[in-house]
């Protein structure tokens, strides 16, 4: 049967001439000038007479509901079956793709100029590496990099698995490596006013001249706050974190067996969570957040599963806590969908930070939260459950055909 993959990246750095309000912290942050660029990179994959699946990441805090599935009627529109999920590395030192961090509370910053030229950007990147689309094999490995990360809402509930996936052609020339791990790209912190991938921009540079081929960076469950463990907020220590992680990972995966005959599947779950967010709540009713699919009190959103020979990612449309990244891939793996299992954070949304309900304590006043800044920029209670049961679901439907 075989698997063939296909690849294509686009730079979509804003042009700084303009005001651009940086996203992630605190609102009114300008960009003042260029570090490294920012980047949508597409890998599109099929194995046999499958439809094509797409896998996008863009260097952005997050793109709405609505605005990937712009994206997606797009991209269908000239491949009717493809299944696409459209993922953002969440940097905190790119443009306001969402409306949150404009000029004061009641200020979008989001530039709609810019968004539009974004969103056609990935639809034609995606089509282009659609079209590149050639025989291929494929690798997976997963290790442990402690000393990396850390989480400073639980310190005891950490998740530091690395999973790095790679590609080549059938001649052994390679195409993509896939790099996957939980930790907010906030190494440079607030002050900082230049645009950067952050760590993931060393990251990614460090498996591209290990390996070659292209590297692309998909987060995993970052919420809780998962944070770089840094002595300093400085480049010089997001590249030591970029390095670190790649080092590792490389020794890894070379010592990988390619995977035989693999088979790519994925599929996705709509899910409607019910709006229990009085700050977000009334961000949506007076338009700041942009993309979000707000119906009768519900959130509409999605899911996604993918398999990948003996390795299973999970889209989340959002910040998922690593307690329950930890349990999602324990599920995959007892439920024998998969060898390794992670998740894909900020997938296909950005509904903010999904908690467990145990651990969901609203705080009295959301503008001084204390602990539970994280419950503020959360839907509600119900998210995690509304989450958890999609998931359900779908390795429910993968299991009765596999």
């Amino acid at each position: 049967m075989g698997i063939s993959v296909g690849y294509a990246q686009a730079k979509i750095t804003p042009d700084i001439s303009k005001t651009i309000y940086l996203a992630g912290f605190d609102r009114n942050r300008q960009a003042e000038a260029i570090h490294d660029d920012l980047w949508v990179r597409v890998t599109a994959l099929k194995s046999g007479k499958t439809a094509c699946k797409v896998l996008i990441s863009c260097d952005l805090i997050g793109l709405g509901y609505l605005t990937c599935q712009i994206i997606r009627n797009l991209i269908n529109s000239e491949v009717p079956k493809a299944s696409i999920l459209i993922s953002c590395t969440h940097t905190h030192h790119g443009p306001d793709t969402l409306g949150l961090w404009g000029p004061d509370m009641f200020t979008s910053g989001v530039d709609e100029a810019y968004l539009d030229w974004v969103i056609n950007t990935v639809a034609e990147t995606a089509l282009l590496a659609l079209e590149r689309l050639s025989p291929a094999k494929v690798r997976v490995a997963a290790v442990n990099v402690p000393g990396v990360v850390k989480n400073i809402r639980d310190p005891l509930i950490v998740d530091d698995e690395f999973i790095i996936t790679q590609f080549q052609d059938l001649e052994g020339e390679p195409v993509v490596s896939w790099i996957n791990f939980a930790c907010h790209p906030e190494t440079l912190w607030k002050s900082n006013p230049l645009i950067t991938a952050d760590y993931p921009f060393f990251l990614r540079q460090a498996v591209e001249e290990r390996l070659g081929g292209a590297a692309v960076f998909f987060p995993g469950a970052l919420g809780g706050m998962l944070t770089p463990d840094v002595n300093e907020h400085s480049f010089s220590e997001a590249e030591r974190i970029g390095n670190k992680l790649a080092s590792r990972a490389v020794l890894e995966i070379v010592g990988a067996e390619w995977l035989d005959d693999p088979i790519v599947n994925m599929e996705s779950q709509t899910i409607h969570i019910p709006v229990k967010s009085p700050l977000l709540e009334e961000a949506m009713v007076n338009g700041l957040i942009s993309g979000v699919n707000w119906v009768d009190g519900y959130v509409e959103t999605r899911v996604s599963l993918l398999l990948l020979g003996n390795m299973a990612l999970v889209g989340v449309p959002g910040e998922l806590l690593p307690k329950l990244g930890l349990w999602i891939k324990d599920f995959l793996i007892t439920q024998k969908v998969a060898t390794i299992s992670g998740i894909i954070g900020l997938a296909d949304d950005e509904i903010g930070y999904i908690i467990p309900r145990e651990d969901f304590v609203y705080p009295v006043d959301p503008f001084n939260p204390g602990q539970h800044y994280e419950e503020t920029m959360s839907i509600g209670p119900d998210t995690s459950e509304r989450v958890l049961e999609g998931v359900r679901r779908l390795v429910k439907s993968f299991k009765m055909v596999m």
